[in-house]
C-alpha cells in the first residue's frame, strides 16, 4: 500500500491491518495486471481489488509487483 498509494487513478480503499490490499483501479488497468499477476476483483461495481501476500511472499516479489501497479496506471 505504502508504494502504490499515492498513484493516480488508485486508491486504497481499506486500513492495512494484516496481508491484504484492498484497492480500487480501473478496470483496464486491473485486467493488464491479471496476465501476469493472481489477485481478486472484490467488487466489480466499483472496481475494487484484493491483493494477498503469503507467509513465504519474498520482499523482491511485492516491489515487482508495484512496479508495475505503478507502469499499469501511468
Amino acid at each position: 500500500a505504502d508504494a502504490v498509494g499515492h498513484l493516480p487513478g488508485l486508491t486504497i480503499t481499506q486500513p492495512v491491518e494484516a496481508n491484504a490490499v484492498f484497492a480500487i483501479l480501473p478496470p483496464e488497468v486491473t485486467e493488464r495486471l491479471q496476465r501476469d499477476w493472481p489477485f481478486y476483483v472484490w467488487d466489480d461495481n466499483t472496481g475494487e481489488v484484493r491483493w494477498m501476500c503469503s507467509w513465504d511472499t519474498a520482499p523482491e516479489d511485492v516491489d515487482a509487483f508495484a512496479a508495475d501497479i505503478a507502469a499499469a496506471v501511468r
